[in-house]
C-alpha cells in the first residue's frame, strides 16, 4: 500500500505540501505518480523531499492532523520505496491498536528518522496558507498588521512603529495578498529592514503581482548601490524570486552579481536555493556565481553543499558541469571542485 491510497480510504480530507525551497500545495495525481516512482519528485532539495501532510477528519471540527516529513531520493530524484513503507507500517500498526491514554501509541511519526521539525517562521507560513486555502478566519495577530499597511500607506512614519507586529499575521497577510495589493505597494519600498525581510519571509511563497514586484525592484537597486544593506537586498531578492516576470528576475539577477552583495552569505543563499534554474537565462554569469560562491566564508563549506545539491538536479546539472570542467576555469574553481569530490570519498 501506498500513502496516497492509505490516505483516500480515510473518513476525511488530505491536502500535501512541499516545504522545502518554498511552500506550496502539490498535485495529489503527480504525487500519486510519485509514489509509483514513476517521475523524480517536483521540488527536491538536498536530496531530500520535504513534505507537510495535513488530515482533517469528517465531521469532527478541530480534529486535525499535520505531519512533516523528510523523504531522501534515489539518484534520480525518485523516491526509495521503504522509507514510504516505513510510515505505512506505522500507520498501519496504529489502526490495529485499541484505544489507549498512552500519547507514544497516538503519533506515529514518534522516533520517526523521516520526520522533521520546521522553523517558526516556515510553521506560520503554512499555517497561513491552510487557513486561506480553507476559506477560514486568519490569526489574530492579522487585523493588527492589516492596521499597520493601511495607517502606513497613508503616513510612511507609520512604518517605524514595527516592532508589536507578529509573523503569524504577517504571514496571514501574504496568504490573502490580493486583498493587501495596493497596501504592500505603497509601504514595501519604504519600509526599516527588519520587518521588510520578515514580509519578504513570508511573501516569497507566493506568486508577486508585477505591480509589487516592480515597486520592490526599483527599491533594490537602490539598495544594491548602497552598503550595510544585507537584510533589504536579501528580502528584495526573496520577493522578486517569485515573481513571474522572468525578465524582472533576470535584471536583478545581473544587477546583483555586479554588485558588493555577490558574496554575502545571506544574499547568496537567497539566490542559490531559490532561483538557481534562472542560470539557464544568464550562462554568460554561471561563472562568476560559481568564483563567488566558493569565496564565500573563505572555505569552501558553503560550495561544498549548495553546487553538490544543485548537481543533483537535471536542469543545473550540465551548465554548472560546462563550467567547472572547462580547462581555463579560474584556479579558486579547480580547488572548489576538488574539495567538493574529496568531500564525497
Amino acid at each position: 500500500m501506498d500513502l496516497t491510497r492509505y490516505l483516500s480510504e480515510l473518513d476525511g480530507q488530505y491536502r500535501i505540501f512541499d516545504v522545502g525551497r518554498r511552500i506550496r500545495k502539490l498535485d495529489k495525481n503527480q504525487f500519486q505518480h510519485f509514489e509509483a516512482q514513476e517521475i523524480p519528485y517536483p521540488y527536491p532539495y538536498l536530496q531530500h523531499a520535504w513534505l507537510a501532510l495535513f488530515i482533517t477528519q469528517k465531521g469532527q471540527l478541530g480534529n486535525e492532523t499535520l505531519w512533516f516529513l523528510k523523504w531522501p531520493l534515489d539518484e534520480q530524484g525518485k523516491i526509495i520505496p521503504y522509507v514510504r513503507d516505513d510510515l505505512i507500517g506505522r500507520l498501519l500498526a496504529l489502526d490495529k491498536q485499541p484505544e489507549t491514554t498512552d500519547s507514544s501509541m497516538e503519533d506515529p511519526l514518534k522516533d520517526n528518522p523521516f520526520s522533521f521539525n520546521p522553523d517558526d517562521i516556515r510553521r506560520a507560513n503554512l499555517h497561513s496558507l491552510i487557513q486561506a486555502q480553507m476559506h477560514r478566519k486568519p490569526s489574530e495577530h492579522y487585523d493588527t498588521v492589516v492596521n499597520f499597511l493601511q495607517a502606513s500607506a497613508l503616513n510612511p512614519q507609520h512604518l517605524n512603529a514595527w516592532q508589536h507586529l507578529g509573523m503569524q499575521g504577517i504571514s496571514d497577510v501574504a496568504a490573502r495578498l490580493d486583498n493587501h495589493k495596493s497596501s504592500l505597494v505603497h509601504c514595501l519600498p519604504k519600509m526599516p529592514s527588519e520587518v521588510y525581510l520578515a514580509f519578504a519571509q513570508c511573501l516569497e511563497h507566493q506568486v508577486i503581482p508585477h505591480d509589487i514586484a516592480q515597486a520592490v525592484s526599483t527599491r533594490l537597486e537602490k539598495d544594491l548601490q548602497q552598503a550595510g544593506l544585507v537584510s533589504a537586498v536579501e528580502a528584495g531578492m526573496r520577493i522578486i524570486g517569485s515573481c513571474h516576470s522572468d525578465a524582472l528576475r533576470i535584471q536583478t539577477w545581473k544587477l546583483w552579481l555586479a554588485s558588493v552583495y555577490k558574496e554575502e552569505v545571506a544574499v547568496m543563499l537567497t539566490f542559490a536555493t531559490r532561483n538557481y534554474d534562472d542560470l539557464a537565462f544568464i550562462p554568460e554569469h554561471i561563472e562568476e556565481f560559481l568564483v563567488s560562491l566558493a569565496n564565500l566564508n573563505g572555505n569552501f563549506n558553503s560550495f561544498i553543499k549548495i553546487v553538490g545539491d544543485l548537481l543533483y538536479l537535471p536542469g543545473t546539472r550540465n551548465l554548472l558541469l560546462n563550467v567547472l570542467r572547462n580547462q581555463h576555469r579560474p584556479e579558486i574553481l579547480a580547488q572548489a571542485l576538488q574539495a567538493l569530490l574529496e568531500s564525497k570519498k
